[in-house]
């Protein structure tokens, strides 16, 4: 299993933990503990997902800018 995936899966149980903890009515306290550290597990959620490399993209060619690479081309987007 792909690093990101297992932070994907701890960032969403540790937020889930918070939400029941919340509804829940637990004390402020430990409320409190765990949105403190929220912002930092965000981050660390953003940062491998960044930085993953294990889906493969093909090289851009001289002149091409990036786009979707399950699209044809420009004519699958429709009109914006």
């Amino acid at each position: 299993m792909a690093r990101s995936v297992i932070v994907t899966i701890t960032a969403t149980v540790y937020l889930l933990v918070y939400i029941v903890l919340h509804a829940l009515d637990i004390r402020f306290g430990w409320i409190l503990f765990l949105f403190s550290f929220s912002p930092a597990i965000m981050v660390w959620l953003v940062l491998s997902i960044l930085s993953d490399h294990s889906v493969h993209m093909r090289e851009l060619e001289d002149e091409e800018e990036w786009g979707y690479a399950d699209r044809p081309g420009r004519e699958g987007l429709g009109v914006f």
